[in-house]
């Protein structure tokens, strides 16, 4: 496993395939579709969103998922279903990270 990556690193990975994987299943490619800036709790600590589009036709539950970048780096990550996409064909996954800034 990996650290998780910061704002930075995810907006540089935006509308790349990422891969979702569970227990007992293959997994899913997902899209990195937004990023957005959340509030900290300190000068020491970022938050931010990430929201991942899945496959048409598919509409997964709120998990923990393993998730796995382009870069091929991985973590768990509790995913929540937020809704479809503007077009409706889509459904989002959101997940909040708020973690310490590098120093």
């Amino acid at each position: 496993m990996t650290s998780i990556p910061s704002r930075q690193e995810f907006e540089q990975q935006l509308q790349q395939p990422w891969h979702l994987s569970w227990e007992g299943g293959e997994g899913i490619a997902v899209t990195l579709v937004e990023v957005s800036e959340g509030a900290a709790m300190n000068a020491r600590y970022e938050c931010y969103s990430a929201v991942f589009a899945q496959p048409v036709g598919i509409q997964l539950p709120q998990h923990i998922y393993l998730l796995r970048s382009p870069s091929s780096a991985q973590w768990p990550v509790l995913l929540c279903p937020i809704g479809p996409d503007e077009e409706g064909e889509r459904h989002l996954l959101q997940a909040v990270f708020h973690r310490r800034k590098a120093q």
